[in-house]
């Protein structure tokens, strides 16, 4: 589970591990959208320098004397600790932003967008990542899903049934699982009720917000907003945040020994209806998605029309890509006129599985919405 291109580095100096992280945001570093500025990164335990980034279709990152640049000039603006900047490097294949231990570690002001194209410049593959979803091309186009017109729904399958569309590629939505947990109707109040001091969101390394606290924002932004909200706003959204451990019991995995599952993600809060709350992106594992409040639409494309998407090249626990299905730019992306979906809606107690390599962009078509979502370890 390597990446024989970016192994894992160790540095014998803060300002060499400075450098190498400068090479490594450099290395893959895209920006087809044009979205140009400046960032500074601020690393606490080096008061003398800062790195200063400036972002056009290349990065130029440099280390800077603290005393020459004005801090406040910047578009954005990152404090990170020196651990973390060398967390990178011994976990790329892993590290999650969304992490508390990562998240937790950060502050961060300014343009959010220039932040997130920083940071996932950072991130690698595996060996074992591109293998996978090298051989999910090629079954796709053996099996000819490009072509699929429907997805399976199939009522309380076996372990051996499930197993058998992971082997053939193949997505479907399963009904019948975790009756019990449905019999009363899930509401904020019953979230409160049940899991009131549980932390659902970690914004910053100050700031953990419980689900009581939550449910009250989530509450206040729906009576101030209506459906049509921008995704720009601050809204009340998990967007995968790790599922609190007083959940699992309810919404944890209901296939396989959890053991063989990563830990869920929970996705939860305001959503707009007229935008994905996914972009499309693919997952080298098997996932599942279980809808508990509102539904669902899943947009899904064979992994076998990868290049029609432009998948970007810096990524690691999922690949997203830079062409966007809700509002097309064909003239950056020309090859995404000729791709073909299939369309899936889940409601409540509805179980998607995706095998891996499957592209998706995910809508509410509800809000607030809630998900629950996990993958196989293998």
């Amino acid at each position: 589970m390597v990446n024989t291109a970016y192994p894992a580095q160790a540095f014998d100096t803060p300002h060499a591990l400075l450098q190498g992280f400068i090479g490594l945001l450099s290395e893959e570093f895209e920006n087809p959208h044009q979205h140009y500025g400046t960032a500074i990164c601020i690393v606490p335990e080096l008061d003398d320098i800062v790195l200063e980034a400036t972002i056009t279709d290349t990065l130029d990152m440099q280390v800077k004397d603290r005393a020459a640049v004005d801090l406040n000039q910047a578009d954005a603006r990152l404090t990170m600790p020196l651990a973390t900047v060398d967390r990178i490097f011994r976990d790329f294949a892993t590290v999650d932003w969304r992490d508390p231990e990562i998240i937790g570690t950060v502050e961060m002001a300014g343009d959010m967008a220039l932040v997130e194209r920083l940071a996932r410049s950072a991130e690698r593959p595996t060996d074992w990542t591109l293998d996978r979803f090298a051989d999910a091309e090629e079954l796709h186009r053996d099996q000819g899903y490009r072509e699929l017109s429907s997805i399976d729904t199939i009522y309380r399958p076996s372990q051996a049934t499930v197993l058998d569309y992971i082997d053939a590629g193949r997505p479907a939505i399963i009904q019948g699982l975790g009756q019990e947990i449905f019999e009363q109707p899930w509401t904020l109040e019953r979230l409160e009720a049940l899991y009131g001091d549980a932390v659902v969101r970690v914004r910053s390394a100050t700031e953990h917000v419980t689900m009581r606290q939550f449910c009250a924002e989530l509450r206040a932004f729906m009576a101030a907003n209506d459906k049509s909200f921008d995704r720009g706003l601050d809204i009340p959204y998990t967007e995968g945040a790790a599922l609190p451990p007083e959940m699992h019991a309810q919404f944890g995995p209901l296939f396989f020994d959890k053991t063989e599952l990563t830990i869920p993600q929970l996705w939860f809060g305001a959503v707009p209806t007229h935008e994905p709350t996914s972009s499309v992106h693919r997952d080298p594992h098997a996932g599942f998605l279980f809808q508990v409040i509102g539904r669902k639409r899943l947009e899904l494309y064979s992994a076998d029309q990868a290049s029609m998407l432009y998948p970007r090249k810096a990524y690691n626990l999922y690949q997203p890509c830079w062409h966007t299905p809700n509002a097309p730019d064909f003239d950056r992306f020309p090859r995404a006129r000729d791709l073909r979906k299939v369309t899936a809606v889940i409601e409540p107690g509805d179980l998607i599985l995706q095998p891996a390599g499957w592209f998706h962009e995910v809508y509410a078509l509800d809000s607030p919405n809630m998900s629950v979502s996990y993958f196989w370890a293998y």
